[in-house]
Formats: C-alpha cells, structure tokens, sequence
C-alpha cells in the first residue's frame, strides 16, 4: 500500500515537472529556461526536482520519450483490416492524441533543442511505416523503397507541424484523410498495384 502512494506521488512530481516545462516552452526558447523556473512554476523545489532529473535536459528528453512511447502504444494497437481501409485506422487515434496534447507536441516539434525526438519520431515512422505498407505492398520488400520512406516520412513531419503552426485548423479526419491520401497515392504510384 505504501509503495502504491508513493508512485502516484512520483508520477505526480514529474507529471508537473513535465506540464511546467510544457507551460514554459510556450513562454520563451528553452536554453532560457531554468531549474529554477520550472520548480517555481510547479510549486516545487529544487530538491525534488533533483530527485528526478539530472537537468532541464534530462527532463525534456523525458517527456520525448513518454511522446514517442505514446505514438508507438498506438502504432503498436493499430492492426491492418486490409488494403482498403488505407491508414486511417492508426491515423486518426495519433492526429487525436496530437489534439489532446497539442501544446506539449507543437513545442516538441517546433524545439530546435529536440533534434533527437525529430529523429527518433522519423526512425519510429519509417520502421512502423515499413512493415504496415509491406503488408499493403508486399513488393515493397524488394524494391529500393527507402528514397519513398524518406519522402513521406518528412512529408508528415512537415505536414503535422504546419497543422500545429497554423492552429489545427482543419479537422483531425480532414488531417488524416488528406495523409493517408498523400501516402496510398505515393505508394501506388512507387510501388503499382497491391499484393
């Protein structure tokens, strides 16, 4: 029982770390933001917050990892009903989970100090995207298909941020139907017809 308090006080703690980091990043560039005004933002002290992390670093790479954890869970969930049905499937829960949490994911994107969750969000698209278009396009085996990972890859990185920059101003489904069009159509024309 003791234990069971004691995890939610530390999910807790770094819950508000991490939603003070989020609040400050809207604020001002991150290598201005200090232990300091985290800790004050969160109520906390310094202490604690040394409990948890070694820097403001640790803690934004931190909240990259649970991000890119999240997106994965869900990649991870999506299971392909068949060619028809295209990406719709396991876009539409990962464009709601960037609208649940748009703040936290417009500063991840948007961060010039977070060229590792750039990277690691790229490696997790082209590896899941591999094997969820392979089942679609099983030639794509074979053809030298990492030139059209690469182009849609950065084709949604750059089409989610514009979304974020703009406001989300179209809809999740407007979003996820405009990729997965994208995407299928590309895919058509790279790799011809289906399996």
């Amino acid at each position: 029982m003791e234990n069971s308090k004691e995890d939610r006080r530390i999910r807790r703690t770094r819950r508000l770390l991490k939603e003070s980091l989020v609040d400050l990043m809207s604020e001002k560039a991150f290598n201005d933001i200090t232990i300091k005004d985290i800790t004050e933002r969160a109520d906390l002290n310094r202490g604690t917050f040394y409990l948890h992390y070694a820097d403001t670093y640790s803690l934004l790479k931190a909240m990259e990892t649970d991000v890119l954890d999240d997106f994965q869970d869900m990649i991870s969930n999506y299971d392909a009903l068949g060619p028809e049905t295209g990406l719709m499937p396991i876009l539409l829960p990962v464009i709601s989970y960037i609208v649940e949490n748009e703040e936290i994911c417009k500063n991840l994107f948007e961060n010039n100090f977070s060229n590792d969750f750039h990277k690691a969000f790229k490696n997790l698209l082209q590896r899941n995207g591999r094997v969820i278009l392979e089942r679609v396009f099983p030639v794509c085996k074979q053809a030298p298909s990492d030139y059209f990972f690469e182009f849609i890859t950065y084709g949604l990185i750059g089409t989610l941020r514009k979304w974020l920059d703009d406001g989300l101003p179209e809809s999740e489904k407007q979003i996820a139907k405009m990729v997965n069009d994208s995407v299928m159509a590309l895919a058509y024309a790279f790799f011809g017809t289906k399996g």
